[in-house]
Formats: C-alpha cells, sequence, structure tokens
C-alpha cells in the first residue's frame, strides 16, 4: 500500500504525535501486525476511533513503463511507503485493540514487556523516519558484520549499532527489536562522535 505524492512535489515529514510516548496506567503502546498491504486502511481506521498510531513512513519513488499508441515512455511517482511492512505501532486500551483484532483489522498485536524500552525504540524509529526523507534506508532482517558504537553526537545520538565499510563507503545500521528488522543507510563517520563498544 502506498500513499501518491504527485510528481516533483517535495514529501513533507509526517506528523509525530507525542502522545504515543505518554500513555496512561490503563494504555498498552504496542506494535501491532496489520493484514497485507492495510496499513494506511488501519491507521485511518485508528484516527476515526481516536486512538493515537503511529506509521512511520519513507519516502520513495515507483517507477511506469507505458505504452500508448505505439509509442513507450516512462514516469516516475513519488510515493510514501510504510517504513515496515505491514507494522504500525499504537496507544490504546487493550478492549480497543481486541475489538480491531475481532473485526479482523489486525492480525495481532504485540505488547512489550518493557514499557519504558519500548518508548525508547519509538523515539529511534522516529530518528530512522526522519533519515529516510533525507536519503535512502535499506530495511532487512539479517545482522550485518561490522563494529558495534555508541553514538553521542547528531541524530543518532544515543543510538548503538554496526558500523561496516565496503569501497570507501560507510553504512550504519540499527535494529529495531519490536520488528525484529534492522535499518540500515550510509553515514559519515567522522560526522559524530562514536564510541566503540565491546561485545
Amino acid at each position: 500500500m502506498q500513499q501518491r505524492k504527485k510528481l516533483g512535489q517535495a514529501s513533507e515529514i509526517p506528523p509525530f504525535d507525542e502522545a504515543i510516548l505518554k500513555p496512561a496506567e490503563d494504555e498498552i503502546v504496542c506494535a501491532v501486525r496489520t493484514m497485507p498491504l492495510r496499513e494506511f486502511k488501519l491507521l485511518e481506521h485508528c484516527s476515526k476511533l481516536g486512538l493515537v498510531a503511529y506509521l512511520p513512513l519513507r519516502r520513495t519513488f515507483k517507477f511506469h513503463n507505458v505504452t500508448s499508441k505505439g509509442r513507450s515512455y516512462s514516469y516516475s511517482d513519488e510515493v510514501l511507503r510504510p517504513l515496515f511492512t505491514s507494522y504500525l505501532f499504537l496507544k490504546a486500551k487493550l478492549p480497543d485493540l481486541r475489538g480491531l483484532y475481532e473485526a479482523k483489522l489486525l492480525q495481532r498485536y504485540l505488547p512489550p514487556m518493557d514499557r519504558d524500552g519500548f518508548l525508547e525504540e519509538l523515539r529511534l524509529v522516529r530518528k530512522c523516519e526522519l533519515v529516510g526523507f533525507q536519503q535512502e534506508l535499506e530495511v532487512h532482517r539479517d545482522i550485518p558484520e561490522g563494529g558495534r558504537f555508541l553514538i553521542t553526537s547528531g541524530i543518532w545520538e544515543g543510538v548503538e549499532g554496526h558500523l561496516t565499510r565496503k569501497d570507501d563507503v560507510f553504512k550504519w545500521t540499527v535494529e529495531i527489536d519490536c520488528c525484529q528488522q534492522f535499518i540500515t543507510t550510509i553515514i559519515d563517520p567522522t560526522q559524530f562522535n562514536m564510541t566503540p563498544l565491546n561485545d
């Protein structure tokens, strides 16, 4: 599922509702897994119910090849796609989550064992989303080879990750535990203060 933007129109970074980071005692903040290609529909449905939902997005391009009257041409559209396929994050009371599940709007919800740790991970997801509107991100499931570092300055301040180098290109990879996925982007390590971590 994707959200279209007009060709040539700059994508605006989606707003982030800080309320998701401030749950009440009877509210759960969790990752939910949607039915395939239903991320935007679930986001819209949650909005109508007054639930706080967060769907991290990334900016990509969709390319079209068209043949018309014997002539071929191509064009591209800028589109916003979910950063994590089939995942979004939700703040709700348990009966609301059960209602969404029973209405077959989501496959499952994954309440975290450690609420504070999960909220920190949501902040990391937002950092990744902000970077993804400036440069390409790769989302994958494999653990990279490379040294572990803690960055202590800039947008990645306070984030642990793996730094790898290939053909004079440095890549920074962080783990998003709640989705069991990794996000990799190109980085210039000279622009950050980095502390090596011993495993």
